[in-house]
């Protein structure tokens, strides 16, 4: 007996100096990078998450999503997109993920020039001083960044855009002016800016929106701060009700409402659903693919002509669904399986 507490008293004094003596280790979701502007003349912090399997499959191309003021979406939206993009269980794409910090978010995300008076404590004060530099800032992306991503990772093309409040403005303005993504999602944005300028915008508008997908998220902003009706909200069931009169000719476009969310929340619940929305097509039950493996070139070819972009199955889809063929004992779907492997669906599309 004597010998025995012996034993278990030098086995958890053992476990103790282990686990004090463990090193840390780092959990990661993603890389910071410096990047000097011409058009900005200022340096910006690019925060880039890549997906799994992204350094050990060399082979694969994946959609790149680009989020607006990265120091608050970056972190949780992130995690959330490898959960929902996980292989093979997936219910989005594996994605690419760009996010850019602030400087100025006042004048980078605002199309105009605009102040406007306050009261503060029974003062005046003049805001957004620093207004409209959206342009720049526009170029910024597509003539500097769009093309380092392009270049220094594995984009397959197919591009969203990600904004709320005044970045949501600025998907708004970019989608109205000269789009240059394939998909949006505009959370709570900040439609009332100078006297409803998008609003205006989409009532003159006679451009066709073909082939782009549109998600506006909306916040009960009424509920949180006791007002109804205010300038926010009026232009937001402006702008939703243009869209519902088709004045956006071709454009495919859903809309959200989030009682249970404030401005402050939305974009949460909103790029969740507007992610789904985008690429709803992705969702498929791949246990299918086990028992008839061509499932998976028909359902890549599906979601190819739904986002009009050539989407292919990833290196690391094969190996995980082959793996399970093989726990599950099914040598001739594995058969079938490694045969569409070696066709190398999933190489990227030469650029």
């Amino acid at each position: 007996m004597r010998t025995g507490l012996l034993f278990i008293l030098f086995f958890a004094a053992g476990l103790i100096a282990n686990a004090q003596t463990a090193q840390p280790e780092t959990i990661s979701i993603g890389i910071k990078i410096p990047m000097k502007s011409e058009f900005l003349h200022k340096e910006r912090s690019v925060w880039i998450s890549l997906p799994e399997g992204y350094n050990q499959y060399t082979k694969t191309a994946y959609p790149v999503i680009y989020v607006l003021d990265a120091e608050n979406n970056f972190n949780y939206l992130s995690s959330v997109y490898h959960y929902l993009s996980k292989e093979p269980f997936g219910i989005l794409p594996q994605a690419i993920l760009v996010a850019i910090a602030n400087t100025s978010r006042t004048r980078d995300l605002t199309p105009t020039k605009a102040t406007k008076e306050m009261n503060f404590a029974g003062k005046k004060q003049t805001m957004f001083t620093e207004s409209g530099g959206n342009e720049t800032f526009m170029k910024f992306i597509a003539g500097e960044l769009y093309p380092y991503i392009e270049k220094n990772y594995r984009s397959n093309g197919y591009k969203v855009l990600v904004g709320h409040s005044f970045g949501g403005l600025t998907a708004v303005n970019n989608l109205l002016s000269e789009p240059f993504f394939n998909a949006y999602i505009a959370n709570d944005p900040s439609l009332w800016w100078d006297h409803e300028l998008m609003v205006r915008k989409a009532e003159k508008t006679t451009a066709d929106f073909k082939n782009i997908k549109f998600f506006l998220a909306q916040a009960n902003n009424a509920e949180a701060r006791n007002v109804k009706d205010d300038e926010h909200e009026i232009a937001i069931g402006k702008f939703k009700t243009l869209l519902e009169k088709q004045q956006l000719k071709n454009l495919q476009w859903n809309y959200g409402f989030y009682q249970n969310d404030d401005h402050g929340t939305v974009p949460l619940p909103g790029n969740n659903d507007g992610l789904r929305f985008i690429f709803k097509s992705s969702k498929w039950n791949f246990r299918e693919a086990l028992k008839n493996p061509a499932l998976i070139t028909q359902h890549y070819q599906d979601i190819s002509k739904d986002l009009n972009h050539s989407f292919k199955p990833t290196e690391l889809f094969f190996s995980k669904v082959i793996n399970i063929a093989k726990e599950r004992g099914t040598p001739d779907a594995v058969k079938e399986l490694e045969k569409l492997q070696k066709q190398k669906l999933f190489l990227p599309i030469i650029k």
